[in-house]
């Protein structure tokens, strides 16, 4: 389990790193291909070689990137969570306009990875459930988060099977918030 720490960016930052919201960095024929659709808003991404040292069961390869999407339809949320093995070649600036009923998720938040204390509450990644996996546990009441969910005071949970993050296959990842 790795604690995940944010902070609005300011000024200068390297905008291939780990973020919630904000500009994606990914690759330019995800928006072409498929791979990402219109009615998507950009929840984060994941820099890999920044919290590998962290994952001490190896769940995650060396290099790449790992992103979480979301749709928002009928109500509800429905993940849309990619893996890039590559650095990103391309921002797509204002990627979040238009979703600002969901709060501030055109603000950009930078990422930093700390070990953790082991409590159930607070964002982090990577936590071990049985067979499952939390690949993202979002708690929208820690320090410095942007205000997506703030109101509900529930966690949002990205979940996939070990096997499946291991295969690096996030067709089957779940969101829920509870």
């Amino acid at each position: 389990m790795i604690d995940i720490k944010v902070e609005k960016a300011h000024g200068e930052y390297d905008p291939g790193t780990s973020k919630f919201f904000g500009s994606p960095t990914m690759p330019e024929d995800w928006l072409s291909d498929g791979t990402i659709n219109d009615e998507d808003f950009f929840f984060c991404q994941l820099k890999i070689s920044e919290f590998k040292k962290r994952d001490r069961d190896g769940l995650t390869p060396q290099m790449g990137f790992i992103y979480f999407f979301l749709t928002f339809e009928n109500g509800q949320f429905i993940p849309n969570v990619q893996y890039s093995p590559e650095e990103p070649d391309t921002l797509i600036d204002d990627f979040n306009a238009g979703f600002d009923f969901l709060g501030d998720t055109e603000a950009e938040y930078s990422i930093d990875y700390c070990e953790t204390d082991n409590r159930i509450d607070g964002t982090k990644i990577l936590v071990e459930n049985g067979e499952d996996i939390i690949i993202l546990q979002y708690d929208p009441l820690d320090d410095n988060m942007p205000s997506f969910l703030a109101d509900t005071e529930k966690i949002a949970y990205f979940i996939m099977k070990k096997e499946d993050l291991k295969k690096l296959d996030f067709s089957k990842v779940n969101f829920t918030i509870k």
